[in-house]
């Protein structure tokens, strides 16, 4: 399958425009969901977290969305930037060149988030193999018998 070459007669730019400043704004509200998702990791909240990625996912869904307006929005604005009006051009790399610094934000807190919480992960499977290990030491230690109980009444 062949994809065409974008016409820029067909997309004004002012649309081109548009969509760049739409996904700035998408860029700038997962930094405050990635901002909110580390609070939650740090404060161990995982049932809003859960809630928190749901919402997440929506806003990358119409990051998608938009960035295959144009048959590609990157590909369209590399094919048009250079016969743009200079304040048209300046616009749009504006809006790109703060999404991208929107982006790697909070893919640093994203990288942040998951070092948390596999550092966290592997703490409890560090205690849970001791927990493990303390219990197989009960059970096989001795004379191999296991503890009896001990009754309050001599009957026993």
């Amino acid at each position: 399958m062949t994809t065409a070459t974008p016409q820029t007669d067909s997309k004004p730019q002012p649309e081109l425009l548009d969509v760049l400043q739409r996904r700035r704004e998408y860029c700038r509200a997962m930094l405050e969901l990635s901002r909110r998702q580390a609070a939650l990791i740090d404060d161990g909240n995982f049932s809003e977290l859960l809630q928190l990625i749901a919402q997440k996912q929506r806003v990358l869904e119409h990051l998608a969305e938009l960035g295959r307006t144009f048959g590609g929005i990157v590909d369209f604005w590399k094919s048009v930037r250079d016969r743009l009006a200079t304040d048209a051009r300046s616009k749009c790399q504006a809006a790109i060149d703060d999404a991208e610094s929107l982006l790697a934000e909070s893919m640093a807190l994203e990288k942040h988030g998951t070092e948390v919480l596999s550092q966290r992960r592997d703490e409890t499977q560090g205690r849970l193999k001791e927990i493990g290990e303390a219990s197989n030491g009960f059970a096989g230690s001795g004379s191999g018998n296991a503890p009896r109980p001990k009754f309050l009444d001599a009957s026993g």
